[in-house]
């Protein structure tokens, strides 16, 4: 967060939006609006495709003509004769219908549809806001920066799905991290944008600041290890039965103590992302506890509470053995935190307007 702190800094003595009135400042807010929405959405459906393990049914990458999908009974064949070219076909879903193949392809073509569109919905509307001279430098600047993030988004997609169409059909749990967190920071740029566009209001507090930025580290932590966990599919590590706390330290034999290993072995891995849920958790109630006497409370509540949501979520979707819905709705719950924790730090920033 300190980068986008320090974009929007003394650095710069501009107002942004001064260009616009009010009439142009509702619909940059709307296209700003509608560009999170996609990406939040862009976000859910990847939670989707991954679960529903789709995302090496295309095996090719293709700018334009992959915008259509197949059309008619002989494309289908051809698109999945070539899926069975690859090691997933071949080691897991041998013996796959074409009926069954159209499930999983259709989740990871709407993920990367959706991709183009969200470019699509960003782009236009720049070049037209920058053709009639809505934008001053500094948000010129600061709209490159997302294109950036935006196309670095796209690449990482493809570069998470290319580890996946070798010998071991699963997609690095490394790039899956990379990808995850960069939709993040794209997600957390866009709100941040947004913030700045309404003029949200500033309740400078340097203590809670601090302490929210804490909180976001713990938080990207504690993301990136939700992306490790999936990308290994440690979830389902969970010995269903068992208490909770006694499933968890029931992991540890001596064959797993043995393995030390905290970013390859999917029972570490296990272990501490739960671990870790419980440092988010007390530090947002450390947070919330904070700002109980300053204008911040209402935010810094939302976040604990969100937090919360988040827990019951996460143990509902360990208890039985990851079930979509929940699995999905820990994810968007995660984005929700995200932003939430990024209005706080707006909040208490100094405002160097």
């Amino acid at each position: 967060m300190d980068f986008f702190i320090k974009i929007i800094g003394d650095k710069y003595s501009l107002v942004i939006f001064a260009p616009m009135n009010s009439r142009q400042k509702n619909i940059v807010l709307i296209w700003l609006y509608s560009g999170l929405f996609l990406v939040v959405l862009m976000v859910v459906i990847g939670g989707i495709t991954r679960l529903t393990n789709s995302g090496l049914s295309m095996v090719e990458w293709k700018l334009i003509s992959g915008t259509i999908p197949p059309m008619n009974t002989t494309q289908w064949q051809e698109v999945f004769l070539k899926y069975k070219q690859f090691p997933e076909y071949q080691k897991i879903n041998k013996g796959m219908s074409l009926s069954e193949f159209k499930v999983i392809f259709f989740w990871e073509y709407l993920h990367r549809v959706l991709g183009r569109l969200i470019g699509l919905a960003f782009v236009v509307p720049f070049i037209l806001f920058w053709i009639k001279s809505w934008l001053n430098k500094k948000l010129k600047k600061q709209l490159i920066i997302l294109f950036s993030l935006g196309a670095l988004q796209g690449f990482l997609g493809w570069f998470m799905v290319k580890s996946g169409l070798v010998d071991v059909p699963a997609v690095s749990h490394f790039r899956l991290a990379t990808h995850l967190i960069t939709a993040f920071l794209l997600t957390g740029y866009i709100y941040w944008l947004i913030l700045e566009v309404e003029e949200r209001k500033h309740f400078p507090n340097f203590h809670i600041n601090k302490l929210a930025k804490c909180f976001l580290f713990l938080l990207t932590v504690q993301i990136i290890y939700g992306a490790f966990t999936a990308g290994l599919k440690a979830g389902y590590l969970f010995p269903v039965g068992k208490g909770f706390w006694q499933s968890l330290f029931g992991y540890y034999t001596t064959e797993v103590l043995q393995n030390l290993d905290l970013i390859n072995n999917a029972y570490n891995i296990q272990f501490i992302h739960r671990i870790f849920a419980w440092a988010v958790f007390f530090f947002s109630i450390y947070l919330w506890q904070k700002a109980r006497e300053t204008e911040l409370v209402k935010a810094s509540l939302i976040l604990f509470l969100l937090v919360c949501l988040q827990i019951i979520l996460g143990i509902i979707t360990l208890l039985f053995a990851v079930p979509i819905y929940f699995a999905v709705a820990h994810q968007f719950v995660a984005v929700l935190i995200l932003l939430a924790v990024t209005n706080l730090i707006f909040q208490s920033t100094e405002n160097s307007q």
